[in-house]
């Protein structure tokens, strides 16, 4: 794992005074691919849209940017553009992946690894893929090389009896993949008949990379065999391979220790056997965690070792404990350390414990990269009892929590998960009381994609963050003082004690063009607990690999995050606060505006950033390029959360051969009870007929003037006029018109669109559940006499009130009345 702290070199480009129009910078090759500690190299960076790029941000500690410069040759044009950088490794830089990204002017790129190793590099030299034809190195060199589809590499050196061989390639871990297609190393160790002595698909240590050891039998020459598990490859499948005499332990007793603690470790896995050393772990814990370098004359371990740093006492398994008599004590609050060494094994420990007294089980395995799938249960010492157990709630590590039911002794169990065993499968158990703990994630706006902080100055770039609460509740803000210059976070207060939150970095309209890796608290901040100081992080697991459009192969765990500063971009956006609430169940159009530089023309995607709780917005909202404004339909649910809530939308155009992204300003969106609820009558209606349809009304609150009302959702062919309604209105008649061809049969959606007035607009409900049967006309009277001629005109008389509507009950019983009389005749 990685320091805190973050070395980065900057040097600035000539800068032409146009605006730039690379957008979107992309790697496409690094070389060389690997370096070794303690020297100064020059490394090319071929890629798209770099012609930009200002700087390359590094993540980890030990290594700076000591040049930086565009190659813009004519040959290179051609094979896109190239960066030429000098990067200087420090004698102490740590060992593995140093994770790096290129900032240009209008974008950042992708997260790219470099490997930091002890050994000189050498290139791959063919051919080399048959076993007649290796490529010959020396002891103690790494190599860096490719496997092309159904490639393998064969390399040759020379080793004496009794020396350690060992072999170890960084090729997954690079993160390379195309498409649904990643490198899966496979590694042997071969004499010169061909006999296998080692072989090695993955170790779990070297996130599923290989690592092969032997002890040599005799002098003379000994092959490398590198592949892909299945014979994949492409011109992405690179590999740093590294091969000599050294040591390489793939696990660590104890797993962990407290700050600043001087401790004995046993190292575990390297194929000369267990070695002790005495290490001193550091004061402070970093986010990033703390990995144990392993050295010795021979050498020094290419992968360091993850081990965990707590306040917890160490307690080390005393064999035997292979039962709950034989379980090795200690106290309730410490961390039991040890090994499932054999198929079968189960390890035990006894503490004792309180009635009431709370308890959190964490078991680290997988965690701190054991082969170990660990399943943890808690016993009753004295009866026996199965109390708790759990398998897979830290996946694949187990925890859980809980109260301990009475005062006594308690045995903690420890297996795999398939009854697995092997030297190297450490683990190491954390018990403790209740713990307050609080991180934050972005949230994939698109599945797989992580969203990246780039805010163009002027504007903002939002993300909205999971928040994980952990043993309390309340809200929770974000915070830092580590960002570039010009920069501001913004949550609201009406997101804060949610799961989830909006938040937006805001840049200055002069912010100058720049970026980092910034670490970003999120704290507690309730008023109603001012004094409890819980913090945690915002991080992201960025995904390197995938596969299967389902699988998440390879992920790198960021505990600080890419925020950087770009050019201006050509249009300003802003949205119009709604004079209106959105009541449940209703609809409001959402403006968004817009400002244009003269000459840009582009359309603006517009979409939420955070739907509140039971809203609905539309997604494929646009401002169409000769346009400047543009509306979002939003809806509320029956259920929505009454409550304010502040809202932003991210807008998005082309920007030269990529797009921007802008986030507005927030602005509020307030969510209200429905103004008005209605009660619907069932109705039934011939055809070629017209009915008096009632709707009951509860007022909710006051309003002023006349709502318009309409009866939707009619069956075909019948139509109903919309009507008046006042704040004083409890009944509301609509007259429905069937026509002579009026769909018959059962309706039951029937809804009213109330438009209430307010403000100079309208606040929309849509309300109902309403029923209309249509039926066909009832057959006229058998022997029916012709009906009577009209009477003389006579001179129109005041209408009469219409009669009272009659109940459905009413109106069934005069159709059943009058069908009996037709029927007599």
């Amino acid at each position: 794992m990685r320091a805190l702290s973050t070395l980065w070199g900057v040097v600035s480009l000539l800068l032409v005074c146009q605006v730039s129009q690379a957008t979107q910078p992309r790697f496409r090759a690094i070389s060389p691919i690997g370096g070794q500690r303690g020297t100064e190299i020059q490394v090319d960076l071929i890629g798209d849209n770099l012609e930009d790029a200002e700087e390359l941000l590094l993540y980890d500690s030990g290594m700076e940017v000591t040049t930086f410069e565009q190659v813009t040759s004519e040959d290179e044009k051609k094979q896109g553009k190239r960066l030429k950088l000098t990067l200087k490794i420090a004698d102490n830089c740590p060992l593995g992946a140093q994770r790096m990204r290129i900032r240009t002017r209008t974008g950042l790129s992708e997260l790219l690894n470099f490997h930091v190793g002890t050994l000189p590099i050498v290139k791959e030299v063919e051919p080399n893929t048959e076993f007649d034809t290796p490529q010959v190195i020396q002891l103690n060199h790494a190599i860096e090389g490719k496997i092309d589809r159904e490639d393998v590499d064969y390399y040759v050196v020379e080793a004496k009896q009794g020396d350690r061989l060992t072999a170890q390639i960084f090729g997954q871990r690079f993160g390379n993949s195309s498409g649904n297609q990643f490198f899966d190393p496979y590694l042997a160790i071969l004499n010169k008949d061909r006999f296998e002595l080692a072989v090695n698909d993955d170790t779990t240590l070297l996130s599923n990379d290989s690592l092969v050891s032997v002890i040599v039998p005799e002098d003379g020459k000994y092959y490398v065999q590198v592949r892909d598990a299945s014979y994949n490859g492409d011109g992405r499948a690179l590999y740093l391979l590294q091969v000599g005499t050294f040591s390489q332990p793939t696990a660590v007793v104890p797993a962990g220790g407290r700050p600043g603690e001087t401790l004995t470790v046993t190292f575990l896995g390297d194929v000369a056997g267990p070695a002790e050393r005495t290490v001193t772990l550091p004061e402070t814990i970093s986010p990033d965690g703390y990995s144990l370098e392993f050295s010795d004359e021979h050498g020094t371990a290419p992968t360091p070792l993850p081990i965990r740093i707590s306040a917890l006492e160490n307690i080390v398994e005393q064999e035997p404990n292979n039962d709950l008599n034989t379980a090795t004590a200690g106290p309730v609050h410490a961390a039991f350390n040890g090994v499932i060494s054999e198929a079968g094994d189960r390890d035990f420990f006894k503490f004792s414990g309180s009635k009431g007294q709370f308890i959190q089980v964490e078991a680290f395995a997988r965690r701190i990269r054991s082969g170990l799938d660990p399943v943890i249960t808690l016993y009753n010492a004295k009866s026996g009892k199965a109390i708790k157990s759990d398998d897979d709630s830290r996946r694949p590590d187990a925890a859980f929590g809980m109260d301990l039911p009475e005062d006594g002794e308690y045995v903690l169990e420890i297996r795999d998960h398939l009854g697995r065993g092997n030297p190297t499968f450490s683990y190491r158990v954390e018990i403790t009381g209740r713990q307050q703990e609080l991180n934050a994630e972005p949230i994939e706006f698109a599945r797989y994609v992580q969203h990246q902080i780039i805010i163009p100055q002027g504007g903002g770039a939002g993300i909205v963050a999971n928040i994980q609460r952990n043993g309390f509740g309340g809200a929770v803000n974000f915070r830092s003082d580590d960002l570039p210059p010009g920069v501001r976070v913004e949550c609201p207060t009406s997101w804060r004690e949610d799961g989830t939150a909006s938040v937006v970095f805001y840049a200055d309209e002069d912010a100058p063009l720049s970026g980092k890796f910034s670490r970003v608290e999120a704290f507690l901040d309730d008023p109603k607990q001012p004094d409890t100081k819980i913090i945690g992080k915002l991080r992201q697991n960025v995904l390197m690999i995938r596969y299967n459009n389902d699988d998440r192969v390879l992920q790198e765990q960021m505990n600080r995050m890419p925020i950087i500063v770009v050019e201006k971009p050509k249009f300003r956006c802003w949205v119009e606060a709604p004079k209106v609430p959105l009541v449940r169940g209703g609809a409001l159009n959402l403006v968004v505006k817009c400002e244009r530089e003269e000459g840009f023309n582009e359309e603006i995607s517009l979409q939420f950033l955070q739907n509140p709780p039971g809203i609905n917005s539309n997604g494929s909202a646009k401002i169409p390029g000769d346009a400047t404004e543009a509306v979002i339909a939003v809806n509320a649910a029956g259920n929505a959360a009454i409550r304010e809530s502040m809202i932003a939308v991210r807008c998005t155009s082309k920007h030269g051969n990529g797009q921007y992204e802008v986030v507005t300003p927030f602005v509020p969106l307030r969510v209200e009870e429905q103004y008005v609820t209605f009660e619907f009558t069932q109705g039934a209606i011939e055809q070629g007929k017209e009915i008096p349809y009632l709707v009951n009304v509860t007022k909710r609150k006051d309003f002023e003037g006349e709502a318009t009302v309409e009866l939707l959702g009619l069956p075909a062919n019948t139509t109903a006029e919309p009507v008046k309604l006042t704040k004083d209105t409890t009944e509301l008649q609509f007259t429905i018109k069937a026509a002579e061809n009026a769909a018959v049969g059962m309706n039951q959606n029937l809804i009213c669109r109330v438009e209430v007035p307010e403000n100079g607009t309208t606040i929309n409900h849509s309300l109902g559940n309403g029923k209309l049967r249509v039926d066909k006309p009832a057959p006229p009277p058998k022997d029916m006499p012709n009906p009577p001629a009209a009477p003389p005109e006579q001179v129109a008389a005041t209408p009469a009130a219409p009669p009272k509507p009659l109940s459905r009950l009413e109106q069934l019983r005069l159709q059943q009345k009058e069908k009996a009389a037709g029927a007599a005749q």
